[in-house]
Order: C-alpha cells, then structure tokens, then sequence
C-alpha cells in the first residue's frame, strides 16, 4: 500500500499555476503527506489539486477517489444462474433476442412487462474516446412470463453507446475525441420505482484548463429529453446528486482557478420526450408531468429538457476537495403521485395545469400543499480534508416555491424561460443562495455519503401509541446521512429538521449532530447506495443502506436499528470475478428479485448477482412462474447467485440503472 500511495504522490505533481489561497509546492519538497493532495496540516496543495482534477476519469483519479484494485485471494465464486431460453422481439439474427433466466415464454396472458435501464461510465480503452466512455443497457426485466437478471443490450436499441451522445456531437455539447469530454461523475437518482428522480442519469465530463466541464443527461429507452449545460473553464465536477422530485441537481466542484470547493445549483425541468422547453403547444401528457411549460426547480416528472445553473455555493476553507454529494428533503417523490376517486392515477403536476390558474391549490390549506418539498439539505464530503458541511438548501426552496405561487406576477415571471440572467431562472442571489449550515471532521477517510429518503420533521409516521392509554404522541425520526469512510466505518448523522417534509421548519445548526456508528463494513469501502427491496426490512429506503468493499471484492448492506443511532451489516456477498468499484440496486417493481449491479473495473463489465427470490407477482392458479404462495424461485445458494455481465470497452467507475417509465 506505501508503494502505491507514494507512486500516485508523484503522479499529482504538476505546475504551479496562479491562483489564490492554497500551499504552493516549493522546490524540492514532497508533494504531500502519504501521496494525497493535501499537507501535514491538512491545506490543499495547490499544484496537486489542480493536477488530479483533470484526471478524475484516468488511472490516477480512480485511484485517488477509489483505492488499490481488489486483490484479495480465495473469495468464494457464486454459481451463474445459465440461460434458459431467448425472447424475439424482432424478425433477423441473435442480434434480435433477449435472453432469460426463469420461467417459460408465454402469450397466452397479460404481459406484466417491466424493463429496467441503466447508464454506466468509465476509463475508456481508446484514448479520449468520449463514445467509448459511457454505455446504457438493459439491467433486467420480467416478459411473458420470463424473468431476465442477465444484463444486456436493449432490445429496442441493439448499440452500447446511447444515442444521447450522438445528439451532444452534433449540438456541440460534447466533442467525441476530447479529453475534456471524459465522463469522470454519474448519478441516478435513487427512490421507489417510478420516482420522479429516477427517469435519467446525469453524466458530468472532466473539462481541460481551457475547456468547461458539461454535464448532460442520457435516460431510458422510453425517457430519453435531451439537455445539458456547460461550466466555466477551471470549474470541475467531481460529484453529482438530484432532489427526490427532481427539482435540482447539485454538483460537487473542484474550482482549479479560484482553488476553493463549491457546489454548483443546477435548476431542472421537465419536458415531454420528443418535445423541447422553447415551444410549448404541442405538448402532451408524458407521466401526468405539466402540461403548461417546463418549471425549472418545481416538483416534476424527471423527463429532464431543461438545465440552467442558478448559482454557485463556496464552500468553506476545509472543504476545498469536495469528492460526494448526497441530497435529501425529507420528502418522498411519490407524495407527486394523486389518485382522484373513480379517476385515473395522476400527479400534482397534471391535476394541477396550468399553475397560474391553479395557484391556491398549493398554498396553505390547498390539496397538494403537503405534496412538495420546503427545505432540503445537502451532505458533502472532503476525502483529503476529512471534513463534511451540511448544507442548507431551505433558502433555495423558499425562493423557487415562492415565484411559482406567492403571486400571479411572480408566477408570470417563470413563464419566461431563458439562459440568460434577466430570464427564468433567475441567478441566486443572497437570501435565495443555499448556506453552509455546519462543517465536521469525520473520523477516518470519508469516500461516500448517503441519506435517509424521507423521515422528514412533519413526516405522518412519525407517530407512536402512549402505553397504556388511547392517545398518540408525535416521535420526529429525523432524517439521518450516512458517511462511510475508505477504513470500514459508517458514521450516522441526524439532521433534524434540516429535511423539512411538506411543511416549513426552522432548523438550527445543533440539529446536525452525530449520533451513532456502525463498523466492520470491510476493507477499502468505495462506495454507498440506496436499499431498494432488502428483504425483511420495514422500510428499505430508510432502515438500510447498501455499500461497496472493494478491498474484499465485497458488498453488503447495513440495517439500523429502530431509532436510526446505531445498527450493523447484516449481509455480506463477494466473488472473486469482480473488482467491484460502485455496486447499486436494480428496482423492484412489480416483480421482486433482488439484483444488484457491479461496476467491475479491471474486469471491465458490468456484473449482476442476485441475492433474494424472485417472486412473480400472480397467484400460482394463473402461472407456475416463480409464485408467491411458493416463496417465489430462490436463488442457487443461501449466499446468492452469479447472474451474468456485460462487457464494456471500458473501465467502469460508476453504474445506475431505474425502472424505464
């Protein structure tokens, strides 16, 4: 390990360049304490910074941001669950079928077809080959009858490359043999199936010292809104989250110029596929999302077309190298979901179209007024720095919901959408700008951060029986960030009233406190993700938490306890086929399964293994496929199964996938 660490230090040398506060690299002097980018006192180097951050996407930004590949020997190998059949979905050769697992193919009833798509990026094989750095797939799906675990091609687009990016190279967004193009952050927002901030991925690229970093998006088959946004030169985004209702993206920033960390505030809005935010009257209804015009920063469906940066939050001194982000607001995106009586499923986005005629239905005492956030607060980390700031998105929130609703004349105002500054979304100003609420210092190497999906302060189960009498009595279970460190550990974080919910709070710095920790994660923890169907788990989202050992070839997750202060790994799986660098959890819709997807670097592919019964959801008079009554079809071992991969013509960092709408 003193080897590889003392060959990165050398490898983050670089130029001095001009800049502000930050230490110089003097003649002769090592570049920094054990090989990181920081000092004996714990302040950025500046010439180390500015070196690693234009290779994030390359062998020595990997091995910053995500240790030593896995090396461990005699880790058990899990069986592949072989296929066992093929579906056709189109006349001609292989190139036409989808391969699968369980079941029987069969047309003889209602097709519950569910398909599950995700995006994936990496170091790629060919120098700056932009096309050769990211891939979508299909990560699985259940089809007449058929159970499909293996991950593969999408059978309605038989190309590794999605066409999103074509569009960007032809728009000018990205160039496709650009070093500046390279994909170095992906994220997907992560909730229940359908949540309106799983439909996209959203994929940022490292910039050059004279070229802005993009970021884009590139969503499923059936979700596919294009848009993307260019930073200044010198600004690179090493992290990036989005809000539960897809509000906004939130991006971690490396500022190379200025040698400060900052979160770059990103407003979202929903199009219609196929339509774009400019012309607006041949709109349809996609998802029950506003029919009357994108509202960048408002609740909406998560068919992104529209991005614009609003505004940049510094970060303090100690928090110069951001490297994770993580956003919560205590809100569930399902609360968009409304179900008139005797009426179709809607959202608040459709039943409430047009806004400007609808406004009272959102203010105090309206119908959809509990039905959309009113704070937030984002949880960054510093890996060199070891420190976390928790940052108070409650301003930001007040800002937009109070343009949209307060007024006619404020809400005419968002109707004139624009980039430029004197145009909706209008650049944040102070009063509107998130603050830095609080900074700590996290024990240990902090490399991943994740959070509660709601506990918010108003949350309607945060209630329990007084023993012994009739009554009830209010039990706030505060929203919790989660922060693992590359040593193994797992520090809990209440905060408070932070994550408001529907309703306002006020919240105060000493909300954020810790509150607990929970050890034996394993060796080189890498990365954190959200639960989305363990099972046995009362509430997955919120009771546990799926993290990444790339030390052991390991993964696992964490369950906490009742009152969310403490809790322990209560399954672990490894192979020794994978070096695995993020792990994330396919959705359990109709169909439970338990699949999980790895980003196997050396390897390069994409790796899935199952770890629960899949359980078709008919009773066993309709089908013989995997029934409930039966306990579903388990796997091959008590320890789970291999269920197959996908090679890639690149390393991949990073991997998300949601349940295509």
């Amino acid at each position: 390990m003193k080897l590889f660490v003392a060959s990165l230090a050398l490898a983050l040398a670089g130029p001095c360049h001009a800049g502000k506060p930050g230490s110089e690299l003097p003649e002769g002097q090592a570049p920094a304490v054990g090989g990181d980018i920081v000092d004996a006192s714990g302040k950025v180097i500046a010439s180390a910074y500015r070196a690693l951050a234009y290779k994030f996407g390359q062998d020595e930004g990997v091995a910053y941001r995500f240790g030593p590949p896995a090396s461990k020997a005699g880790v058990p190998t899990l069986p592949l669950r072989e296929d066992i059949g093929a579906i056709s979905h189109c006349s001609g050769g292989p190139g036409c079928k989808t391969y699968y697992q369980l079941g029987k193919e069969s047309s003889t009833r209602d097709n519950a077809y569910v398909s599950t798509h995700g995006v994936a990026i990496g170091t790629p094989d060919t120098p700056n080959s932009v096309a050769g750095s990211v891939a979508w797939f299909q990560a699985q799906a259940t089809d007449r009858e058929t159970w499909m675990q293996r991950p593969q091609l999408l059978w309605q687009d038989r190309t590794l490359s999605p066409p999103a990016l074509r569009d960007y190279f032809s728009r000018g967004a990205l160039s496709p043999n650009s070093a500046a193009g390279l994909p170095i952050a992906e994220t997907r927002g992560e909730g229940g199936p359908d949540g309106p901030s799983t439909r996209m991925s959203l994929v940022a690229t490292q910039g050059s010292p004279t070229e802005g970093a993009t970021i884009y998006t590139v969503g499923t088959y059936t979700a596919q809104q294009r848009a993307f946004v260019r930073l200044p030169a010198g600004k690179v985004p090493t992290a990036l989250a989005v809000t539960p209702m897809s509000e906004f993206a939130l991006a971690t920033i490396w500022d190379t110029v200025a040698l400060k960390g900052q979160v770059a505030v990103i407003a979202l809005g929903g199009v219609p596929m196929n339509r774009t935010w400019e012309k607006r009257d041949d709109w349809y209804d996609w998802w029950h999302d506003w029919m009357d015009g994108s509202k960048p920063g408002f609740p909406n469906q998560g068919g992104i077309g529209f991005m614009k940066v609003v505004g940049y939050v510094d970060l303090p001194a100690n928090v110069t190298a951001p490297t994770a982000i993580k956003v919560t607001t205590g809100i569930d995106p399902v609360a968009m979901t409304v179900h008139p009586v005797g009426k179709e499923i809607s959202s608040i986005g459709a039943l409430g179209s047009p806004l400007a005629g609808k406004r009272a239905k959102f203010l105090p005492g309206g119908e959809f007024y509990e039905r959309y956030a009113k704070g937030g607060v984002a949880v960054v980390t510093s890996q060199s720095e070891k420190t976390a700031a928790f940052v108070d998105l409650g301003p930001l929130f007040r800002h937009f919901n109070s343009m949209y609703l307060d007024t006619a004349e404020k809400n005419a105002q968002t109707q004139k959408l624009g980039m430029g500054a004197s145009q909706w979304p209008y650049p944040l100003a102070p009063g509107s700008m998130p603050v830095v609420a609080k900074v700590v210092t996290v024990p240990g190497t902090p490399v991943a951060v994740e959070t509660t999906a709601t506990l918010g302060h108003w949350s309607k189960d945060d209630r329990e029986r007084v023993p012994g009498t009739p009554y009830w009595r209010t039990t706030p279970r505060y929203a919790r960030a989660w922060i693992a460190t590359r040593e193994g550990e797992l520090h809990i974080y209440s905060l408070g009233r932070y994550a408001a919910g529907p309703k306002p709070t006020t919240p105060k710095p000493a909300d954020i406190e810790p509150v607990g920790k929970v050890t034996g994660l394993g060796s080189n923890v890498t990365y954190l993700a959200k639960s989305k169907g363990f099972p046995g788990r009362r509430d997955t989202a919120n009771d546990s938490v799926l993290f990444t050992a790339r030390g052991d070839r390991a993964w696992g997750w964490v369950g906490f306890s009742d009152d969310q202060n403490g809790g322990s790994v209560i399954r672990r799986m490894a192979d020794s086929r994978v070096d695995p660098i993020v792990v994330t959890e396919a959705d359990q819709y109709s169909t439970a399964g338990g699949v999980v997807t790895v980003a196997d670097y050396t390897g390069k592919a994409i790796r899935n293994y199952r770890f629960s019964s899949v359980v078709y959801p008919r009773n066993s008079n309709q089908t013989s496929f995997c029934p409930q009554d039966k306990g579903g079809c388990p796997t091959l071992t008590p320890e789970g199964e291999y269920a197959g991969s996908l090679d890639l013509p690149f390393r991949p960092f990073s991997v998300h996938s949601s349940n295509a709408p």
